[in-house]
Parts: C-alpha cells; sequence; structure tokens
C-alpha cells in the first residue's frame, strides 16, 4: 500500500458516499483531490500527497488511491482526471510525464480499478481550469494595471520544471479555454556577459550537447544551477556552512540570500530571469487580462514579484513599454489551485457529473 500524507478540508469528512477524484501529478510532488458532489458543485474534502519519483506503477497507485478511501471512509470513485506535467494524447488516453520514469495509460487503469472515467490532460491546462474558479482571496496582485475584458490570460510557474498556459476567451462558450503548453523548453537567450557565461558553465559541467532551456534556470533543479555558477566562479570561498554541508536545496538557498553572497547573488538573477521569461510571455500571448504566476517556487516567495528588481526587468522593453505597464501581475497563492482545475474539467467532460 502507497503511503500518503493526508490533508483535511471540511469539518468532517463525510462517509458512505460517491466522490470523484481531481489530480496534479507533477515531476517531484502529485496530489489527488477528493472532491464531494454537492449540488451543482464540487467541494475539495480532504487530499493525499506523496512524491512523485517514489511511482513505480501509476495503474497500482490509482488502486491504492481507491482502496484507501473505500477502507477509511467508504467512500466510492467513478469518475477521475488527472492533470500531469507532459504532453497529452489526442484522446487524452496516454501520457509520459517529461520528468518521470513511468507512463500513465487511461485504458490500463480503468481496466484494473473500477473508475468508468479517467481523464488525462496537462497540468498547466488544468491549472487553467482552476484559476477560473478560484477564490479570489488566494489570488494576490503584485502589480497594477488595466484588465481588458475577454483579452487573453496567461499562467507561468517555476516548479520542479516550467509550465505556461495562455486562456483564450471563447465566444461559443461562453468562458476561457486554457490551451496545453510546453513553452517552458523553449531556449533560454542571454542578454549580457554574465548570462553567456552561465549557459556555458551548464554545457561544460553537465555535458549538455543541447541549447540551455528556460526550465534549466527557472526551477527547482535552476536555482541549485546558478548557485553553483556564482559559487564555483570564486572557488567556493565564504561558502555558506548549511548549505555546504546539507546541499542546495531551492528553499535554503533563498531563505539564506541575506547571510551567503552566493544564494543572494542566486535571488537576484532568478529574479531578473523569471521577470524576463513573464515579460515575454506576456508580449507573446498579449496577455491583457493579466498575467498569472503559478507554482510552488511563487507560493514560498511572493515578495519576490514585489520588488523592483522583478518589475523593473518586466517593464525593459523599448516599444511595448506602455503595453507591459498596462498587464497587471497576480501571483496564485492557493496550492491546490491544479485540484480544483483537474475537478472543473472533468466536470465539463463527464456530463453525469
Amino acid at each position: 500500500m502507497f503511503v500518503f500524507e493526508k490533508k483535511e478540508y471540511a469539518e468532517k469528512i463525510p462517509t458512505d458516499i460517491e466522490c470523484v477524484i481531481g489530480a496534479d501529478i507533477g515531476g517531484t510532488n502529485s496530489n489527488i483531490g477528493i472532491f464531494q458532489k454537492k449540488e451543482n458543485n464540487l467541494e475539495l474534502i480532504f487530499s493525499l500527497h506523496f512524491k512523485s519519483q517514489e511511482i513505480t506503477n501509476f495503474t497500482k497507485l490509482t488502486q491504492d488511491i481507491l482502496n484507501y478511501v473505500k477502507k477509511e471512509f467508504k467512500i466510492t470513485v467513478k469518475h477521475s482526471c488527472f492533470g500531469i506535467a507532459g504532453i497529452i494524447s489526442e484522446n487524452r488516453d496516454y501520457c509520459k510525464p517529461t520528468n518521470l520514469d513511468i507512463a500513465v495509460d487511461a485504458h490500463d487503469i480503468i481496466k484494473h480499478t473500477d473508475l468508468e472515467t479517467a481523464i488525462l490532460a496537462n497540468d498547466f491546462e488544468i491549472l487553467g481550469h482552476g484559476l477560473l474558479v478560484l477564490d479570489p482571496k488566494q489570488i494576490i496582485q503584485v502589480k497594477d494595471g488595466k484588465e481588458k475584458k475577454r483579452s487573453a490570460k496567461a499562467i507561468i510557474g517555476a516548479g520542479t520544471g516550467l509550465g505556461k498556459t495562455i486562456l483564450i476567451w471563447d465566444e461559443v462558450c461562453g468562458r476561457y479555454l486554457p490551451m496545453p503548453s510546453e513553452g517552458g523548453h523553449a531556449d533560454f537567450s542571454a542578454q549580457n556577459q554574465l548570462e553567456l557565461d552561465l549557459i556555458q558553465f551548464i554545457k561544460k559541467t553537465e555535458k549538455r550537447p543541447c541549447n540551455i532551456s528556460w526550465e534549466d534556470l527557472l526551477s527547482g533543479s535552476g536555482i541549485g544551477r546558478i548557485y553553483n555558477f556564482f559559487s564555483q566562479r570564486n572557488n567556493k570561498k565564504n561558502m555558506n556552512e548549511e548549505l555546504k554541508n546539507n546541499g542546495l536545496h531551492p528553499d535554503k538557498i533563498f531563505s539564506s540570500k541575506d547571510l551567503d553572497e552566493y544564494s543572494n547573488q542566486t535571488y537576484k538573477l532568478f529574479s531578473t530571469l523569471y521577470a524576463r521569461c513573464a515579460k515575454n510571455f506576456a508580449l507573446d500571448t498579449l496577455a491583457l487580462n493579466g498575467l498569472y504566476i503559478a507554482g510552488g517556487i511563487a507560493t514560498k516567495n511572493i515578495e519576490l514579484f514585489k520588488q523592483m528588481i522583478f518589475l523593473d526587468e518586466f517593464l525593459n522593453c523599448g516599444k511595448m513599454i506602455k503595453i507591459l505597464k498596462e498587464i497587471p501581475l497576480y501571483v496564485i497563492a492557493d496550492y491546490n489551485v491544479s485540484l480544483y482545475g483537474a475537478a472543473q474539467f472533468m466536470k465539463q467532460q463527464t456530463r453525469n457529473i
């Protein structure tokens, strides 16, 4: 039986009912939401969390989850939606996650479990659906602007990797439709000698035959790469002892920014690069109804996006600076936004929910 961490959101978990699953399968962490059907809504009552790298068989994992909720709460589940960091097949029934050594096969899941529905979707496509139903209190504005109704919205988010999605207004449906994307794997474009040196450092130390992507820098592992770059340029002199002895965890690097010069340099360069990538995406999509920043790094470092080093780089553009000034920026603070999105997408796709 797979070991989960459980978080409860209802005062008391109801028993002997039918629920649905809305899930987010990431490169580092995976989260399963159990939603109760209440009239025309789906309410998150509890969630299960585990490390993605520990998954060896996704169908067996799903089976364990269903057995657990049935045994502990007499809850039955017939319908599910899995948001996955990767490219989804045309029929939404298969995915090889980008950063995991497993496959997710909806037909295999249905064959070996009691599920009747197992819909697969891109993780940031799902996040877009979650944004549309998110409590406004969980959306923090970090830069003023002028929202233009029915113009595009966009979401960018760094975590294990870098994800993006654009939300386009559909006149027929009368709502926004999120689009899947793998834009985080686009080439990083250096703008000065320091950034060129960073590219060459990564290529040399990691023996990279291909170009360096935005995701290589704007991610948890990217924070470690940038720190290594700065520390090794100075032969690791005066390096923070805790980081030296306990490893370069991204949270530790950022929390040490006032104690360690390399952490401070990493924080500043990461902020600059994140702002530049966000600016480029805002211009690519013309996100005049807002650019939203998601992901675990953002939720833990909201102040980063309010600082001038970020905001100045976001506006660092010649002809389009006026447009960029008008685009509002937000940080999505609710970690469960992808779970809400998966449940919402399944509700749209499955008529009998």
